[in-house]
């Protein structure tokens, strides 16, 4: 994947702190390729935090 994918549907939450970090909450089902593409586009000061309860599915 590239940095052109489409991650927003796979954060559950993002934060930015006040020292630059960025705090990334994915869904429990988030593939592993889209971590790289949330590093790319957050930079280097991203960190992840434990994953929330897998996607809702659509009604």
């Amino acid at each position: 994947m590239d940095f052109n994918c489409d991650t927003a549907h796979w954060i559950a939450s993002v934060e930015r702190s006040d020292l630059g970090y960025t705090y990334v909450r994915l869904y429990a089902d988030a593939p592993e390729a889209i971590r790289n593409c949330i590093i790319n586009h957050f930079g280097k000061g991203t960190v992840f935090l434990a994953p929330a309860t897998p996607k809702p599915l659509a009604a």
